[in-house]
Formats: C-alpha cells, sequence, structure tokens
C-alpha cells in the first residue's frame, strides 16, 4: 500500500525510490517492482486507485471492529481461552475463541477425549477399498477448522 501511496501523491512521478516502502522480505522483487510502476497513471486510474485504498482502509478498519467485538463478547470466557491458548497448535486467540463458541465450556456432552477429536474433525478417517486399506489425512469437515 506504500506504493499506491506514492503513486497517488504524484501519478506523474514514477520515477522515485521504491526500497525504503517496500517490506524486507520483497527486497528480490525490487527490479520487477520498478518495472511495474514505470508508466503514465492517467488521472482516471488514479481516481479508481485511490477509491480502492479507500474501500481496503474501511474493510481493515471495519475486521478491527469485528475483532474488537468478538473479543469483548469473549471476555467472560478468558480463563477457557488462555487454557486452549497453552496447547501447542493453538497461537491465534479467535481460533480458541471458535472453540469455546462451538463446544462450549462443559464438557460433559463428550464421554471421552476421542469423542471431542471426532466430532471435531481431528480424527485420522480410514477409507476400506476391496484388496487395500489406505488412511488419509485429518478430515476437512469438522466444525472447527480456522478464525474468520
Amino acid at each position: 500500500m506504500n506504493i499506491i501511496g506514492k503513486l497517488l501523491e504524484d501519478p506523474t512521478d514514477t520515477n522515485f525510490d521504491i526500497e525504503p516502502l517496500i517490506h524486507g522480505s520483497m527486497d528480490h522483487k525490487i527490479p520487477e517492482l520498478k518495472l511495474a510502476i514505470f508508466s503514465f497513471i492517467t488521472p482516471e486510474q488514479s481516481g479508481k486507485l485511490a477509491v480502492i485504498k479507500k474501500h481496503y482502509e474501511n474493510l481493515n478498519a471495519r475486521k478491527s471492529d469485528l475483532e474488537e467485538l468478538v473479543r469483548s463478547l469473549a471476555k467472560p470466557y478468558t480463563e477457557e481461552i488462555n487454557l486452549i491458548l497453552t496447547v501447542l497448535s493453538f497461537k491465534n486467540i479467535f481460533l480458541a475463541i471458535a472453540v469455546v463458541s462451538e463446544i462450549g465450556i462443559d464438557m460433559d456432552v463428550f464421554p471421552t477425549a476421542k469423542h471431542l477429536c471426532s466430532w471435531s474433525g481431528l480424527t485420522r478417517q480410514i477409507t476400506k477399498v476391496p484388496a487395500r486399506k489406505s488412511q488419509s489425512e485429518c478430515r476437512e469437515q469438522g466444525a472447527i477448522s480456522s478464525p474468520f
């Protein structure tokens, strides 16, 4: 977005130093980026880019609002969410919130841990075909797959 912002400041100036505007992981793409911006940008294109940039920024702001709302609704379950976050593969708080919202905090509905894993789609599915038996990866149909 930094490059687009710089282009929108002065659409006629496409000969500027691009290196301070890019993320460090994009250093190897500098020649391609310079080639991509080395052209003439019409006022119409500049106007469209400005609208798209504002829309993108607005979407990010609405996403932040939604995340804040979800966090506030999850406050009563902070202890449970923090416990879930201690599990090695749970690094995202929204995934932990999704677990609490899908399963709840009452584990009595699952007689064993295997039942819970099966319900969530974290168990391997065994496919039996005549003359061979194959084992697939974890199922994709679990209720908890990814946040947002």
